[in-house]
């Protein structure tokens, strides 16, 4: 099981409250009416002051600037996720929110950001790409482009002129830092720069001449998911960081461009912060540097109020282990006190959204049967608690905003995106009841009001369990062969041979279409982006290599991976941190396999998958075969032509705390160096050679191995961990330095030793840099150097 270190000490996650088959839209005038409130409290407090002449301001003209900014999730794209009809949780709330030109003449601004990977073509992504679902990479430019339309927005509320894309994607240019390693160091100053620039003259116009109406304060309502809430939870802090301290105070004042600045509201769906994909970079995990000290929310002490409310909804099922979670618990073991994390059934994107219909056979009548369509009603709610802009059904409108309904009323589209089926709403509840013990009473009164609900155990417990459940279904379905009886798995869709064939040739039409598009109207390129990256419709098949192999694990069968690649691993060196855990892989099998047995139990009735008697527990059997995917499954298996190697259904997901992790970890790369090998000059490719512990065949060729390498010579062994590392040009292996064992031991305080390694680094190459410009200077004779003078 997870290490949770003195337990008692740690805070407490928590669980959702039952779900109304109503759902948690607004559902009377009162509640829209208690949203706008919040919404022109600032105006109104304005409106019953004096001026410094003691005279009513009742009659001024003034709002509140209200900026929406949804960061969506890895290889998710509105544009494209719309049009198939399976956007993303972020990408449904962004068509709810409040926006448009006339909106935005009333203080209301609406930006929306593509999940790293896809097309982004307002700061030169245009098409989808592997580097960014690997590696994340184009994250720093999206948070960056945040920022400048939060500019863009306070340049049309001041100055009635917006900041036009164009302008931007040179702003984000000018922000962005060097593709190279410890680079990002230098994006604070590089923000601070570009961003001063834009709101110094509106500062002045604000004290000069502020316009009509007079804007009062900046408030922010933030959403993420996946990478996206790791781009938000960025934004947040980089956002902090560009506030200034006044001569003499001793904390930053909250402003911009003069102006009073908040976020109302950060809600976030499942973060994940990771770099590399398994066969890159097995059992490693870790943070692009643009993540790097910025998951944590703000300190409080240092910027207090600034977030009002922080909602994090996490996957209680998701085990990919290039999925690590990134927990808003901080090192310490508590919550901020304006923030709950709640954890929910399924993988990562049964919470972020974006599954298509019959997606592996599940939600097989439509996405309103999505597992996602729960969290998306409870982050509208509690954001909408917290007064966010977002539309609503036109009969709740009070009569005070019809002239505003244009803009105000939800479309009929966007409110069919929050259709959700009465049976996933019933199953669902069957979750909290047999695997939290929560009664199941929805608030019938205001179904709309949302109240997490405590469950005395931590995130690690929680998900720990949750982790058992989902093994017992999967022995009463993958180890018994009886997912070939059920209907997720009859219905769901196998493209194969020449449908599959025509299928990937047309996907290469689409992407030489756009290509051809750019090239001939490069003034437009924008207009035509790449189509998604191609991955075949072959449910079947993933699920059945999927059953197959948790089969032979829960058996503990040795069996051999159903791809060629994994024997030598390359490392192409980047600027994030591989890091390395020394999980007693024995162990934690043994744990998850014993409870997965005694849920698989209660789960079913007999062997062959029948289950069980208990009408609650047959729901949750139901929840599981119809609703929750397997992430795992279907996960770069086109790339791979297997699942993530060296990983399993038998593993715990890695849980980040800020520096700290739920397992202990090794920095085995930082910032583009392997830490405690001799680096051959202009060597820049090694590989990777595991050698672990016996465990199902797939795991590596034993410690024994070691012995043969000469130990630190060529090899590291550590808390039964061990690898080598190879030249790729010469197939020789690389020696470690001695005292190698002492920088890579093992470590809960994962962050606070890979920054230590970063500053040492960054010391060493300013001193290398220093050295080389003197021998330089010394060379062409421009170096005048003081000489002690030689008495005799």
């Amino acid at each position: 099981m997870y290490e949770v270190a003195d337990k008692e000490s740690k805070a407490k996650v928590l669980a959702p409250p039952a779900f109304p088959k109503e759902g948690r839209l607004p559902g009377t005038l009162r509640a829209v009416g208690e949203n706008y409130a919040l919404q022109t409290r600032e105006s109104n407090r304005y409106k019953r002051a004096k001026d410094k002449n003691g005279r009513s301001q009742h009659g001024k003209c003034c709002q509140a600037i209200h900026i929406s900014l949804f960061f969506d999730g890895t290889n998710n794209n509105e544009h494209n996720d719309t049009i198939k009809l399976h956007p993303s949780n972020i990408a449904r709330l962004f068509h709810a929110s409040i926006q448009g030109d006339t909106a935005r003449d009333f203080g209301y601004f609406s930006y929306y950001m593509p999940g790293v990977g896809t097309p982004f073509p307002e700061v030169g992504e245009m098409d989808y790409s592997g580097q960014g679902l690997r590696y994340a990479s184009g994250g720093e430019d999206r948070i960056n482009w945040a920022l400048v339309q939060v500019a863009s927005a306070l340049s049309f509320a001041v100055a009635k002129e917006s900041i036009d894309i164009r302008a931007s994607k040179g702003y984000v240019e000018e922000m962005g830092t060097w593709r190279l390693p410890l680079m990002i160091g230098l994006g604070a100053g590089k923000r601070r720069r570009v961003m001063g620039r834009l709101l110094k003259p509106l500062e002045l116009k604000m004290k000069t001449a502020p316009p009509t109406p007079r804007p009062l304060k900046v408030k922010l309502y933030v959403y993420g998911f996946s990478r996206g809430a790791a781009e938000a939870r960025t934004f947040v802090n980089w956002l902090a960081e560009l506030f200034e301290t006044p001569e003499g105070a001793d904390k930053p004042l909250p402003q911009l461009a003069g102006l009073e600045v908040s976020v109302e509201f950060l809600g976030l769906l499942d973060t994940v912060a990771s770099v590399g994909i398994a066969h890159a970079a097995p059992f490693f995990a870790g943070h692009m540097d643009w993540a790097d000290d910025s998951q944590l929310l703000p300190s409080a002490e240092k910027y207090p109020d600034l977030v009002k409310c922080c909602r994090h909804f996490v996957a209680a099922h998701e085990q990919r282990s290039c999925f690590p979670l990134d927990s808003i618990r901080n090192e310490e073991g508590l919550y901020p006190t304006i923030a709950q994390e709640v954890v929910y059934p399924g993988v990562h994107s049964d919470v972020g959204g974006g599954y298509q219909q019959n997606d592996q056979g599940k939600a097989r009548n439509g996405t309103h049967e999505l597992l996602s369509q729960i969290t998306l009603h409870d982050l509208y709610a509690e954001a909408f608690a917290a007064g966010a802009p977002l539309q609503v059904p036109e009969e709740v409108l009070p009569d005070l905003l019809k002239d505003e309904a244009a803009w105000r009323v939800m479309e009929l589209k966007t409110k069919r995106e929050f259709d959700t089926s009465p049976q996933t709403i019933e199953r669902f509840n069957a979750w909290r009841l047999k695997t939290l013990g929560l009664p199941n009473e929805p608030n019938t009164e205001s179904p709309w009001l949302y109240k997490a609900v405590e469950v005395n155990k931590t995130l690690e417990e929680v998900l720990a369990d949750q982790l058992y459940w989902i093994t017992g279904w999967r022995i009463g379905r993958y180890a018994n062969g009886s997912y070939a009886n059920q209907p997720f798995y009859k219905e769901a869709t196998e493209h194969k041979g020449q449908i599959e064939e025509i299928a990937r040739g047309k996907n290469a039409a689409e992407k030489a279409r756009a290509r051809k598009g750019r090239e001939d109207n490069p003034e437009s390129a924008e207009n035509f982006p790449g189509p998604p990256i191609y991955e075949p419709w072959i449910d079947k098949t993933q699920i059945e290599q999927a059953a197959t192999e948790f089969r032979t694990d829960y058996l503990d069968i040795v069996r051999e991976q159903t791809s060629y690649l994994g024997v030598v691993v390359d490392v192409v060196l980047r600027g994030g941190a591989y890091l390395m855990n020394d999980d007693d892989e024995r162990r934690d099998y043994g744990e998850i396999r014993q409870q997965g047995v005694a849920y698989s139990e209660l789960l079913f009735r007999d062997a062959v998958g029948t289950p069980s008697d208990d009408p609650q527990m047959a729901l949750l059997v139901a929840l599981f075969d119809d609703q929750i995917h397997d992430s795992r499954a279907w996960f770069m298996h086109d790339a791979l032509g297997s699942r993530e190697l060296w990983a399993g259904y038998f593993f715990y997901r890695m849980i980040y705390f800020g520096n700290e992790s739920s397992r202990r970890l090794t920095p085995m790369m930082i910032a583009g160096k392997l830490i405690g090998v001799a680096i051959v000059a202009g060597t820049t490719v090694y590989g990777v050679r595991l050698l672990r512990g016996k465990h199902r065949g797939a795991l590596g060729a034993g410690l024994g191995a070691l012995g043969a390498i000469g130990g630190v010579l060529g090899g590291l062994a550590a808390a039964g961990v061990a690898y080598e590392v190879i030249d790729l040009a010469t197939g020789a292996v690389v020696p470690f330095l001695p005292g190698a064992d002492e920088l890579l031991k093992p470590t809960y305080d994962i962050g606070t030793v890979v920054a230590q390694q970063k500053r040492e680094m960054a010391l060493e190459d300013y001193a290398e840099r220093m050295q080389r410009s003197i021998d330089f200077l010394r060379q062409s004779g421009s170096l005048i150097e003081q000489v002690k003078a030689v008495v005799a």
